[in-house]
Parts: structure tokens; C-alpha cells; sequence
């Protein structure tokens, strides 16, 4: 997708995420386990999904002048993905974000994590839900919804997490250029956290185009939660922040990204919510259910 022509003036992303509800989730037949990667294809607009870590590998949709372009960055393999530090386009779980001192107390019982990030445990640990194979429950690829939907079931006291907690990731298109992402997740037998986030790195000029510094994003949020030094949030709210991580990755089609290469919306809960009582609570109860949703709408001008 060349550089000169932006094809997309708005990613409008649209989040209800933490609605909590007292439905038991059903158990669908079993699906696939093995490793593979499924696309979903709607006219020119289509997208390819591995079930290594429910990720999102591509995202192929037209610029303003109808040229093809991939507008999330990510490998050309699931070899990569397997062997990758950057998360890219993954399920990211039990917990997004980073666990204090990978410790944290509930019911009266404290909790031992796995640490991989210094002292904290980091988007679910060393083993987290986008470093697992899910199952494939449903997969249409193409006609007037496609979709596909994978299954993931974590077991009491993976990572450290206490209780059983069946987790499922919905993608799927809808017109005119519209993709859905509907995460949802049961607790069974004990509470637990949850916090689930979706990681894709999205760059409108087509990954490996280079730095997004010339595209433009618009929240509709007054307050962020500022971090201390090992980015674990303090507790107080401040107005509006901004910042970029990324440095010399090796992605797709041998492409390098740099930093600013790509925006992260990685909508979540508050981080660290189990170890601030002031926080919104993520705490999912036995049988209720953490729903999440996303839904990515492109347009042309």
C-alpha cells in the first residue's frame, strides 16, 4: 500500500468491554486443536487468523484509490509468532497488562504469579492466553458473515491464576468494511481476574510504511492511569497521555518496525485492578460472564 496515498481517514473503534452477567456459557462441541491459520473473506476486504494465541495475523482492505494493503503489523509466519516478544495481534489474558509484585490477594487467599517482566507478572505471564493453542469451534470463510470463533480453556492455577475459566474470541466481518472482535470468558469454581485485550498494531499506510506520526486518533476519554517507573499504574487519574515502544522488530514481507510504527489499542480494564481496591473491579465471579467487544470500522476519503 504505497505511503503517499493515507487510505483510511478513521479507525472508529467502539468498546464495551466489563459487562458482567449471571449466564452460564455453553459448551459447544469439540473443534480442532491443531495449529493452523483460517482466513475470512468478504469482497476485498479479508483477514487471516491463526489459533496459536487467537491472532490476528492480517488485515487486507483497499486504499481510497482501490489498492489492496495489510494494515496491522505482524509476521509471515506462526513459527514467528510462537517465537515473537511483541504480542502482535494476540489474545492477551488472563490478565492484560502488568500484576504488581505478580502477587495479589482475593477472598482473604493471596495469589503467586509468574513473573516475566522484572517483579510483575506481564499480560497473563510467560504463558499467557496468546502463547496457547485455542480450539477452532466455528469457522465460515466466507459468504455474508464470516467468521470464526476459538475456544480456550485455562485451568485452575495456570500462571497462578485460581479457578477454571473457559474463555472464547469471536472475529468476524460485517459490511462495508467492518470487523467485529467479541471476547467473553466463564469462571468456574472460583473467582478469579479477568482482563482481556486484544493486541493488534494497526498502521493505516500499511505496515512497514513507517511511522503513524501523521495519522490522527480521537478518544473519547478525559483521564488516563499515570505509572510509576516499573509501569505499574500509581492509583491516581491524570489527564491525557501518549507514548511508543517499538524498536527494530522484524515483521512481514522482511519489513523492520520502528518506533511510532504502528498504534496499539489495547483496551482494557484498569491495570493492576486486583492490587487497587480503588479501581473498577475485574473480579469475574463463578458462572457470571466478562464480556468484551470491539468493533473496528473503516472508511475512505
Amino acid at each position: 500500500m504505497a505511503r503517499a496515498v493515507l487510505p483510511l481517514t478513521v479507525l472508529a473503534l467502539c468498546l464495551a468491554a466489563l459487562v458482567f452477567s449471571s449466564r452460564a456459557g455453553a459448551d459447544a462441541a469439540a473443534g480442532r486443536k491443531m495449529v493452523g491459520v483460517y482466513e475470512l473473506k468478504k469482497g476485498d476486504f479479508s483477514i487471516r487468523v491463526t489459533n496459536w494465541g487467537a491472532t490476528l495475523m492480517s488485515v487486507v482492505l483497499p486504499d481510497s484509490n482501490g489498492n489492496l494493503g495489510d494494515v496491522v503489523l505482524g509476521y509471515d509466519t506462526v513459527a514467528e509468532y510462537v517465537n515473537g516478544t511483541a504480542y502482535f495481534g494476540g489474545l492477551i489474558g488472563r490478565v492484560a497488562n502488568r500484576v504488581a509484585n505478580a502477587r495479589f490477594t482475593l477472598d482473604g487467599k493471596t495469589y503467586r504469579l509468574f513473573r516475566n517482566d522484572g517483579n510483575n507478572s506481564l499480560h497473563g505471564g510467560h504463558r499467557g492466553f496468546s502463547k496457547v493453542v485455542w480450539t477452532v469451534r466455528e469457522h465460515v470463510g466466507g459468504g455474508a458473515s464470516p467468521c470464526i470463533t476459538l475456544f480456550y480453556h485455562s485451568f485452575d492455577g495456570e500462571q497462578g491464576f485460581p479457578g477454571d475459566l473457559d474463555v472464547y474470541v469471536t472475529y468476524e466481518l460485517r459490511s462495508p468494511y467492518v470487523l467485529a472482535v467479541r471476547m467473553n470468558a466463564t469462571a468456574r469454581g472460583k473467582a478469579t481476574p479477568v482482563n482481556l485485550a486484544h493486541h493488534a498494531y494497526w498502521n493505516l499506510g500499511g505496515h512497514g510504511s513507517g511511522t503513524v506520526l501523521d495519522e490522527t486518533v480521537q478518544l473519547f476519554a478525559s483521564r488516563y492511569t499515570p505509572v510509576d517507573a516499573a509501569l505499574i499504574p500509581t492509583g491516581r487519574l491524570a489527564p491525557f497521555y501518549t507514548g511508543n515502544g517499538l524498536a527494530g522488530v522484524r515483521g512481514k514481507d522482511g519489513r523492520v518496525y520502528g518506533r511510532y510504527g504502528a498504534l496499539c489499542l489495547e483496551t482494557q480494564g484498569f491495570p493492576d485492578a486486583v492490587n487497587h481496591p480503588s479501581f473498577p473491579s475485574q473480579i469475574v465471579r463463578p458462572g457470571q460472564v466478562y464480556e468484551h467487544n470491539m468493533v473496528f470500522r473503516f472508511s475512505f476519503f
